[in-house]
């Protein structure tokens, strides 16, 4: 990881810590740390340093307080309410949530910058992990499954500005769990989807359906539900997205192929009963 970034994320972790809140790493910089790093011990070509991170927060005045208190400590304003710089190097989208904050699933910031659908903040609170940074340091960061529902209901916030949360949702289907003679893979592979078997390859997708039903909460579950329902078939717009975000131009056709089935077996996943 970029060494500014890491900087920026112990900054962000003291400030909070000393505010008592409970904070989590969500975002594209999570793939990064838990399957690039953890699973194959060095960061990968998708290093970043765009940081998000979900904050608890009491109210709209306790987050600006605790926005306060990060530009005290070196941070500088964005254009918008949640964003915050660091060195002018490393950019953090921090996210309030809280009962107070929310209505109708959706936080509507009062400066007037934006309306986000809230689904799969608090599953993300609720299982985020410790990930070891560096030596010396760790941050609490989203799981997997956590990391999918919140980049589906991401999606679905903007689907014409947001096609790199569907990278980032199909990078997950292809490394979750991939490395290890314990990986779960194994036992899924051969489970019967539209009447053919998951491949190896595919049981990532159906694991992270699995445990994403598992996490999700009855509204951000409707969410997904209602993402894979515009996936009817391989010429899908979601499809279209990755295929152009992928500039893929010798195996399109094949490539559209294998995305349809992709989210085709995460559903069923999603679907499974028992």
């Amino acid at each position: 990881m970029e060494r500014r970034a890491v900087d920026a994320l112990r900054v962000l972790s003291r400030v909070l810590a000393k505010e008592q809140r409970k904070f989590v790493l969500i975002g594209a910089m999570v793939p990064q740390i838990v399957l690039d790093f953890r699973e194959t011990s060095g960061f990968g070509i998708r290093e970043t340093r765009d940081l998000d991170a979900v904050v608890e927060a009491a109210s709209w005045e306790d987050f600006a307080h605790i926005r306060e208190r990060l530009l005290q400590e070196g941070f500088r304003p964005g254009r918008v309410a949640h964003e915050l710089w660091f060195d002018d190097e490393v950019r953090i989208d921090l996210i309030p949530f809280g009962p107070a904050l929310v209505e109708e699933n959706k936080l509507a910031w009062p400066y007037g910058d934006s309306v986000m659908t809230a689904c799969g903040f608090a599953e993300a609170l609720d299982c985020a992990r410790p990930e070891q940074i560096t030596a010396d340091f760790a941050v609490p960061v989203v799981t997997i499954p956590g990391l999918v529902l919140t980049k589906v209901v991401a999606y679905l916030d903007r689907p014409e500005e947001r096609a790199r949360d569907l990278i980032d949702i199909l990078y997950c289907f292809e490394r979750y769990e991939a490395t290890g003679k314990e990986s779960r893979r194994f036992e899924r592979a051969g489970t019967q989807v539209d009447g053919e078997a998951v491949t190896f390859e595919e049981a990532g997708a159906f694991l992270l359906g699995i445990d994403v039903a598992a996490l999700g909460k009855p509204k951000s579950l409707e969410t997904v539900r209602r993402f894979l329902s515009r996936i009817p078939d391989e010429f899908a717009r979601p499809v279209l997205q990755i295929l152009s975000e992928e500039k893929r131009l010798v195996d399109s056709e094949k490539r559209r192929g294998v995305l349809y089935r992709l989210f085709r077996v995460f559903g069923a996943g999603v679907n499974k009963k028992g």
